[in-house]
């Protein structure tokens, strides 16, 4: 089975990128890496969160209950 990529905008102007080949094909990465490399930081972390809430819904939980983890400190000057 021949490898079948194509690259196009959508009518929301977001790059689309597909690729279609055999299981055994699948080794080569250099498909997903310019893929991420043509996105910038905001769509990469958009995609990422995307993905975040689709794996916590397939745990078959409610993606209200995700936040980001924060950490609060308290730090003061040492008195010399």
């Amino acid at each position: 089975m021949p490898v079948k990529e194509e690259k196009y905008i959508d009518k929301n102007n977001r790059l689309v990128m597909t690729r279609l080949a055999a299981i055994e094909e699948q080794n080569d990465r250099s498909f997903d890496i310019e893929f991420w490399q043509r996105l910038t930081d905001e769509q990469r972390l958009t995609a990422v969160w995307e993905l975040v809430v689709f794996a916590h819904k397939a745990k078959g939980r409610d993606p209200s209950e995700l936040r980001l983890q924060r950490t609060v400190e308290n730090l003061k000057r040492r008195e010399d």
